[in-house]
């Protein structure tokens, strides 16, 4: 197929776009960067466009078999009305989050995107949208990738001792970037016999306190969970931000820390064909590839 990626150059566009042309796929890297794409694998087509300017996105897409977005589900109206008659399908990213009740104007875009994404299929659109929790692992991994550095930073006299909110009690559900490849390219192969929805994520929800201990563990070190009051950690952190101190959590990842997420992976593993990797395995090999 010819495969449109929308996104190409970002934190797992260039994965996934190196994976298909390594499956033998024409592939179309989109991106509004003209400097990001030129660091891309040289096996896709480049082109420049925006999701915002039909001049330059509607020709950019214009001989697409399939349309994988990477963009943010609130660009999902305009991706939609910029898919060409001859596309077969699209293969839209959305997020987890869209499932919180804190406020949170991330997860009102993906709600957005989804009901947009809703009414286009209503009018007989193809295609699934995949909601990845945490993505963590690759290269460019914000999350994970900054603690990783503050522990292999941390000066090995001193104790590890983190902070959490409520002793890090709370589930998230981390998914291998690795495996968010693998599901967006089963949805791009079979995506008429998958859901319109699927939750990409790890393989079982785990407290926060476990994702910094396995993660001190793969760097060789040992951390000890301080547990301490929401509002004093925050506090703390708009303190050591306004000081010009850079941090690896701003308040709002802070408070989305008190949110436990619980969520079924037999869809994903039902649909996709997916078995994600525990992510103590994930940290072991982003550690072992120094990528932090």
């Amino acid at each position: 197929m010819r495969i449109a990626i929308i996104g190409a150059s970002g934190k797992t566009g260039r994965y996934l776009l190196s994976r298909l042309c390594r499956d033998g796929d024409s592939v179309v890297a989109i991106s509004r960067s003209r400097e990001r794409l030129a660091s891309l694998d040289a096996c896709a087509e480049a082109r420049q466009a925006d999701l915002l300017d039909p001049a330059t996105i509607n020709p950019a897409l214009a001989d697409a078999d399939c349309i994988v977005s990477l963009a943010h589900a609130r660009f999902t109206e305009p991706l939609l009305a910029a898919v060409p008659p001859r596309c077969r399908w699209v293969v839209l990213t959305g997020s987890v989050r869209r499932s919180t009740v804190l406020p949170d104007p991330g997860a009102d875009g993906v709600r957005q995107g989804e009901a947009a994404f809703t009414a286009w299929r209503a009018l007989g659109g193809r295609g699934v949208m995949l909601h990845p929790s945490m993505i963590f692992g690759a290269r460019e991994d914000r999350n994970i990738g900054r603690l990783v550095r503050l522990l292999w930073r941390w000066p090995r006299f001193l104790p590890v001792v983190v902070p959490l909110p409520d002793g890090g009690r709370h589930t998230v559900q981390p998914v291998y970037f690795e495996d968010f490849v693998d599901a967006l390219v089963a949805a791009i192969r079979n995506a008429p016999d998958v859901p319109p929805a699927v939750e990409v994520v790890g393989p079982a929800p785990m407290p926060y306190r476990d994702v910094v201990q396995q993660t001190a563990a793969a760097v060789g070190r040992r951390a000890w969970i301080l547990p301490v009051p929401l509002f004093v950690l925050t506090g703390a952190l708009t303190l050591l931000v306004g000081l010009g101190l850079r941090l690896p959590f701003d308040v709002a990842e802070l408070r989305r820390g008190t949110e436990s997420k619980r969520f079924d992976v037999e869809p994903m593993r039902t649909h996709l064909g997916v078995s994600p990797r525990p992510f103590a395995d994930g940290v072991r090999e982003k550690v072992a590839r120094g990528w932090f």
